[in-house]
C-alpha cells in the first residue's frame, strides 16, 4: 500500500509556492501567515514581519507501535465474575465467538470504553443502555481494563475504569500505568489525539452510520487523519480577516446610494453638487465633495439664522455645578472672615519677635530682655514663647490659606458670569425667549461686593439665567428646523461618509489580497487533499475488491469533495459497467456493510497510528457467505501486520477462516451460564490444528502409507515450528523486544528446524547443534525421533506407524509450548 505523504502540511505549502512564480509575494505571505496562525496573520496584514517558518507539527501522539495484550471485564454488561480475553503478543487473528447474549460483545464494549470512555454502539441508543451497564448478578466490583505492549518496552501499559456502588457510568475512576509510572488519564501518554484519529474499534453501529447520512462525520475523520484540518484553520482565519472589510465596503457602498437618495429631496445647491459627484458606480471624487462641504454659509441680511445658529450651541455649566460653587464661595467667605486680614498681620509680626528672642535666648542663655530690660528669658520664658510662636505660626497658615482659597473662588465666579454671554441682533431682540435671557444674565451681572453677598447672589440668580438659555436654544432650534433647507444634517452624513470612503482603497486592497490568498490555498489544497487521499481511496478499492465477490457493483476511487456544511466522502460506483452517479443509492444492505468496512478499514489501519490492533464487533450483517469470505481474506491480510480481534456471534466468519486456510487465526469461543458466569474456552489453535490433520490423514486407509507420509511429516513440521513461534513471541515481547526484531528473528531461523527449535528452546538461533543433547536429556526418545523426522522427512519405523509420528509430535509440540 502506498503510503500518505507524511511532511508537515505548512511545508508541503512552502514548498509549493517557492516553486511557482506566478504567485505575488503579498499572496505567498498570506498564505503562510495563516497557516502559522491568528497572531502572524494579523502582523502579515498589517505590514509587520511575521514568522512564516515551515515548522514541523509535533503532535501528540507516541512514535512506538502499540498492541493489545489482553482486555479484562468483571461486572459489566453480560459479564459477571471478571474474566480476561488474552490477544497474542504480536500480528495475528483472533476471533472470539459465542452464540447472541454470551457476553462476548461486552469484551469489545469494555476495551472501546476503557481507553475513550465511550462506546460508540450506544451514542443512538436510548437511555436504557447507559443505564443497564452494571452486571444484573454481579455488579460490584464493576471494572473493565486493557493492557497494552508498547515496542520496546518490557513493562505494560494498563488502563482501568473502575465504578464504586451507586456510580454512573461517566464517574468512573480511571488509572493508567505505564513504564512512567501512574497517570491521570491516556492524554498524559499523548494518545487521546491517536485515539480520536486512528478509532482502533469498529462497531456494527459505526458502519451502519454510513447508509444514515453520516457523509460530514467520515469527511471529517478522514480529513483529520490526512492532516489537512490545518487547511480548514487557514482558510477559516482568512474569512475571518476578510469578512470586516467585506462588510464595511458594502455598507459604505450601501450608504452612497441612501446619501444621493436624501440630498435629491435638500432646496440647496450644495446639495445637488454634492448628489451628482455621488451619483453613478464610478469613483466618486472626495476631494471635490469635500470642497464643497467646507463652503461657507451664504452671507445674506438675514442675520437671524446666524444668532439662531449661536443661541442652539449655547450650554451654560449646569445649575447644580454652579449651586456647589456658590456653597463652596460661601464657606471661604466664613473661613476669612475668622481669620482678620488686620490681626494675622499683627500675628506675623509677633511671631517674627518672638523667633529672634528664642535665638537670642539660644546664643545668650538665660537673661533680662534686651528690649524693655524689665522681663526675664529664662527657661519658662522659653517654653511659654515656643508655644506661643507655633499658635501664631498656625493662626498665620489658616489665614493665608482661606485668603488663597476665597480669592480663588472669587476669580472663578467673576470668569463664568462674565463667559456667559447672549448674541445680540435687533430681528430676534424683541422675542421673549431672547429678551427673557437677555434679562436674566443682566440680572446675573450685577454682582455685589461682598464674597458671602456673591455666593448668595449667584445661586438666587443663576437658576433663571439656564432656564431662559433652555428656552431660547430651545426657541432657536424651532427657528432653524422651519428655515433650515436640510443641507447642514445632510452635510454631516455626507462628511462622515467620506472619511469612511477615504478608506476603501486600502480595506479594497486587503480584500482582493485576503481572497487570492484563499483561492490559491483553495486550489492547491485541493490538490494535496486528493494527493493525500489516493491510498486510503486505493486501500479501500482492494478491500472491496476482495468483499464484493459476486456483487456487480465496483467501487471507483473515494474523493473528498465540498467544504463547510456540503463536505463529504463520494464513492462513484458502477453497475455492471455503467456509471452510475454515488455508491448509496445502488447498493443493498449487505453491499453497504462491505462498503463500510472498506472505508473504515483504511483509516483503522492508517500507517501513521501507533495502534498496532483493531477490534472489530460484528461484521457480518446482512453478508451473503461469498461476501464473508472475502471478510475473511480481508481481515486475514490485515492480521499478517496487525492484531485483529473480531467479536462475533455469525459461526460463518470462523468456518470461512479455517475452510479457507487462512494464516494462524485463534478463536477464543465465550459461553455464559447461569448468573452471568462466563467462560472461555480455546478453538484451534495452528498447533492443534496442524497435528489434528495430521492424525487424520495418518490414520487415512484409503491414501498408500508412502504417499501419506510425507505430508504428515510435513504437518508435524508445521505443528512444531508453529509451536516455537509462539514461545519466541511470548518470551521476547514479554522482555520489551520490539516486533520488527521478533518478526526478523523467527524469518532468519526458519530455515531448518534445528534453529527454530533452539530460538525456542535457548533464546538462540546458532545454538541448534545443541537440540538434539537437550531433548534426549530433558524429554526422551520419543521427542528426539520426532524433532529428526520433522527435520529429515519418514524413516525408520515411522512409515509404518504414522499415528506414532503424530503422537510424538504432539508430545514435543508440548514440550517445547
Amino acid at each position: 500500500m502506498t503510503q500518505p505523504p507524511t511532511a508537515p502540511l505548512i511545508e508541503l505549502i512552502f514548498d509549493r509556492l517557492a516553486a511557482t512564480d506566478h504567485v505575488p509575494t503579498e499572496t505567498a505571505e498570506l498564505v503562510l501567515a495563516a497557516l502559522a496562525g491568528e497572531d502572524d496573520l494579523t502582523a502579515a496584514l498589517a505590514g509587520a514581519p511575521t514568522r512564516l517558518d515551515p515548522r514541523a507539527s509535533t503532535g501528540d501522539g507516541p512514535a512506538e507501535r502499540i498492541w493489545l495484550k489482553s482486555v479484562t471485564v468483571a461486572g459489566f454488561r453480560g459479564v459477571g465474575p471478571e474474566r480476561t480475553v488474552p490477544i497474542g503478543p504480536g500480528p495475528g487473528f483472533t476471533l472470539v465467538v459465542g452464540r447472541n447474549g454470551s457476553g462476548k460483545s461486552s469484551f469489545a464494549e469494555a476495551a472501546e470504553l476503557a481507553l475513550t470512555g465511550d462506546s460508540a454502539r450506544w451514542a443512538d441508543k436510548t437511555s436504557v443502555w447507559r443505564t443497564g451497564w452494571r452486571n444484573l448478578h454481579n455488579p460490584d466490583p464493576c471494572w473493565v481494563g486493557v493492557e497494552l505492549r508498547v515496542d520496546g518496552v518490557a513493562t505494560p501499559t494498563r488502563v482501568n475504569r473502575a465504578w464504586p456502588v451507586g456510580a454512573e457510568l461517566a464517574d468512573a475512576e480511571v488509572t493508567v500505568t505505564s513504564a512512567q509510572g501512574r497517570h491521570a488519564d491516556l492524554s498524559e501518554l499523548g494518545l487521546s489525539r491517536a485515539l480520536e484519529l486512528y478509532r482502533p474499534f469498529l462497531t456494527a453501529a459505526e458502519l451502519g452510520k454510513l447508509a444514515a447520512g453520516t457523509q460530514s462525520q467520515l469527511f471529517d475523520a478522514l480529513f483529520a487523519i490526512l492532516g489537512l484540518d490545518a487547511l480548514t484553520d487557514a482558510d477559516q482565519r482568512l474569512l475571518r480577516a476578510a469578512r470586516p472589510h467585506d462588510t464595511t465596503i458594502k455598507e459604505v457602498r450601501g450608504q452612497r446610494t441612501a446619501l444621493v437618495d436624501a440630498l435629491e429631496g435638500i432646496a440647496d445647491d450644495r446639495a445637488r453638487r454634492t448628489a451628482a459627484l455621488l451619483r453613478g458606480r464610478g469613483a466618486v471624487d472626495l476631494a471635490a465633495v469635500t470642497a464643497i462641504l467646507d463652503e461657507p454659509d451664504e452671507a445674506t441680511s438675514d442675520r437671524a439664522m446666524l444668532l439662531c445658529r449661536e443661541l442652539a450651541a449655547l450650554a451654560p455649566p449646569p445649575v447644580e455645578e454652579v449651586i456647589r460653587l456658590a456653597g463652596q464661595l460661601r464657606d471661604a467667605a466664613v473661613d476669612a472672615q475668622r481669620y482678620d486680614g488686620g490681626r494675622s498681620r499683627a500675628a506675623l509680626r509677633s511671631a517674627e519677635l518672638l523667633r529672634l528672642a528664642l535665638e537670642h535666648h539660644d546664643d545668650q542663655g538665660d537673661g533680662s530682655c534686651p528690649v524693655c530690660a524689665a522681663g526675664t528669658l529664662d527657661g519658662g520664658w522659653r517654653a511659654a514663647a515656643a508655644q506661643s510662636l507655633t499658635q501664631l505660626r498656625q493662626r498665620s497658615v489658616a489665614a493665608q490659606t482661606a485668603t488663597t482659597r476665597l480669592t480663588a473662588l472669587l476669580r472663578q465666579t467673576h470668569h463664568l458670569i462674565d463667559d456667559l454671554a447672549v448674541p445680540e441682533n435687533q430681528s430676534l431682540g424683541s422675542e421673549p425667549p431672547v429678551g427673557a435671557l437677555r434679562d436674566a444674565v443682566a440680572a446675573l451681572r450685577r454682582v455685589p461686593g461682598e464674597p458671602a453677598e456673591l455666593a448668595a447672589h449667584l445661586a438666587a440668580r443663576y437658576p433663571a439665567v439656564v432656564a431662559a438659555a433652555d428656552a431660547a436654544r430651545a426657541y432657536a432650534e424651532g427657528f432653524l428646523r422651519q428655515r433650515d433647507t436640510g443641507w447642514r444634517a445632510a452635510a454631516a452624513d455626507v462628511r462622515e461618509w467620506v472619511a469612511a470612503a477615504s478608506g476603501l482603497p486600502a480595506r479594497e486592497a486587503t480584500l482582493t489580497r485576503l481572497k487570492a490568498a484563499r483561492a490559491w490555498l483553495k486550489d492547491t489544497g485541493g490538490k494535496i487533499r486528493n494527493e493525500r487521499v489516493a491510498p486510503f481511496a486505493g486501500h479501500s478499492q482492494r478491500i472491496w475488491a476482495q468483499l464484493r465477490q459476486e456483487s456487480n457493483v465496483e467501487l471507483g476511487s473515494m474523493t473528498l469533495e465540498g467544504a463547510n456544511t456540503r463536505r463529504r466522502v463520494v464513492f462513484p460506483v458502477s453497475v455492471d459497467g455503467a456509471d452510475n452517479g454515488t455508491a448509496l443509492g445502488v447498493m443493498s444492505q449487505g453491499e453497504m456493510q462491505a462498503l463500510g468496512l472498506a472505508t473504515f478499514l483504511p483509516r483503522s489501519c492508517a500507517p501513521e497510528s501507533p495502534f498496532r490492533f483493531i477490534i472489530v464487533d460484528d461484521p457480518v450483517q446482512s453478508m451473503d457467505p461469498a461476501k464473508v469470505d472475502g471478510l475473511a481474506r480481508v481481515l486475514a491480510e490485515l492480521a499478517e501486520q496487525r492484531q485483529v480481534v473480531v467479536f462475533t456471534h455469525d459461526t460463518r466468519l470462523p468456518d470461512a477462516v479455517t475452510r479457507l486456510g487462512l494464516g494462524d487465526a485463534r478463536i477464543i469461543e465465550v459461553h455464559r451460564a447461569e448468573k452471568s458466569v462466563v467462560t472461555l474456552r480455546p478453538g484451534s489453535d495452528p498447533v492443534t490444528r496442524y497435528l489434528d490433520d495430521a492424525s487424520a490423514l495418518a490414520h487415512s486407509k484409503e491414501i498408500p502409507a508412502e504417499v501419506r507420509g510425507p505430508v504428515v511429516a510435513e504437518l508435524c513440521r508445521s505443528a512444531v515450528e508453529a509451536a516455537c513461534h509462539r514461545v519466541v513471541w511470548r518470551n521476547r515481547v514479554a522482555r520489551g523486544v520490539p516486533h520488527a526484531d521478533v518478526e526478523k528473528a523467527i524469518e532468519d531461523a526458519s530455515r531448518r528446524v534445528a534453529t527454530t527449535i533452539a530460538l525456542a528452546a535457548f533464546d538462540d538461533a546458532e545454538k541448534g547443534g545443541d537440540v538434539l543433547g537437550w531433548l534426549s536429556r530433558r524429554h526422551g526418545r520419543r521427542a528426539v525421533n520426532a524433532y529428526q523426522a520433522c527435520r529429515e522427512g519418514v524413516h525408520g519405523a515411522y512409515p509404518a506407524d504414522l499415528p506414532g509420528l503424530v503422537a510424538d509430535a504432539r508430545l514435543l509440540a508440548t514440550a517445547l509450548s
